[in-house]
């Protein structure tokens, strides 16, 4: 199958190039000038330049392929306008240029954020009332609407994952590189609970959402079967990968929100994307991320292959090789 993915030189993006390949699906990958391929670079894809902020640079992009998996995304930003620009009104112009063009599929990586936590502690179905609390959250969900409108048009499956780690992760990088040197910082107690999903495995689940004879509209979970974790779990696991013990500090919440204005404070100055915003601090601040993969392994036989553990050693072995702790 001829497949066009967008944010292919991302982390979850690069991460389904791979198995996509590895699938033998053909790729497209749509890239802007200044996108960084290199760890696509072994494998064979099709360049598309384009820009979901740039309608016209899609239409050309669409045309001639069966499906389109769209993992681009802000993830982190300073304002809430930036996550909708990006995130609904991108999603948007792809979907719209989707359709246009005959795709029969579309593969959307929306987020468990789009839905919400859990806050009396148990797992809540797709199927109900979305109640994101986040910024970030809530242009997840507006993208998952902008598909749901041409699904009458194209076969539209929505993907969320919870917290997802690996290599070439950004997001997390701070807390290995404060574990390689023997501490760690927790908000409060640390036991939150989260469901993950190791970056490969997510882009496994994607592979098998393309090839699976599935109803459109359909909307997944994927995470690890042995989650939810809470963060002493986490982050003893990852004092495992080190092998040492970590020191633990506990912050109080005003604490990580102050370090996330001064992230975005210098974020601003320097036209980047802040490592820790407010949006990321709420959404750490809940009792629960709770999601359930079993309707996905029974529709597509996916099933995750990386223990939390083993994932979190690859990943630190990955870190330490490029030189990132």
């Amino acid at each position: 199958m001829r497949v066009l993915l967008t944010g292919g030189s991302g982390f979850v993006g690069g991460h389904i190039a791979r198995a996509l390949a590895a699938s033998g699906h053909e790729l497209r990958l749509l890239v802007r000038p200044t996108s960084d391929t290199s760890f696509v670079d072994d494998i064979d894809f099709e360049r598309a330049s384009g820009d979901l902020r740039q309608p016209e640079s899609l239409r050309a992009a669409c045309q001639g392929v069966e499906a389109v998996v769209h993992s681009a995304a802000v993830l982190r930003a300073a304002n809430p306008q930036e996550f909708m620009r990006a995130n609904r009104e991108g999603t948007r112009h792809l979907a719209e240029a989707a359709a246009a063009a005959g795709v029969k599929r579309i593969v959307y990586i929306s987020s468990l954020a789009a839905q919400g936590p859990s806050p009396g502690g148990a797992v809540e179905s797709t199927e109900g009332t979305p109640h994101p609390v986040s910024a970030y959250g809530r242009s997840k969900l507006e993208g998952e609407r902008e598909l749901e409108a041409v699904s009458d048009r194209t076969d539209v499956i929505m993907l969320r994952p919870p917290l997802v780690y690996g290599p070439r992760d950004s997001g997390l990088l701070a807390f290995f590189w404060m574990a390689r040197r023997g501490f760690s910082v927790r908000l409060g107690d640390g036991s939150r609970l989260v469901d993950v999903i190791y970056g490969p495995d997510l882009a496994d689940a994607v592979a098998a959402l393309l090839d699976a004879r599935i109803d459109s509209r359909r909307c997944y979970h994927v995470s690890d079967a042995d989650g939810p974790f809470s963060w002493n779990d986490m982050l003893s696991a990852l004092g495992d990968a080190v092998g040492r013990r970590l020191l633990l500090a506990s912050l109080p919440p005003a604490a990580f929100h102050g370090i996330a204005r001064c992230s975005e404070w210098w974020a601003k100055l320097s036209r980047s994307e802040p490592a820790l915003d407010r949006t990321r601090v709420l959404e750490m601040r809940q009792r629960a991320w709770l999601c359930d993969s079993l309707p996905l392994t029974e529709d597509t036989g996916w099933r995750r292959s990386t223990p939390l553990e083993a994932g979190l050693r690859e990943t630190m072995n990955w870190y330490r090789d490029q030189g990132w702790v």
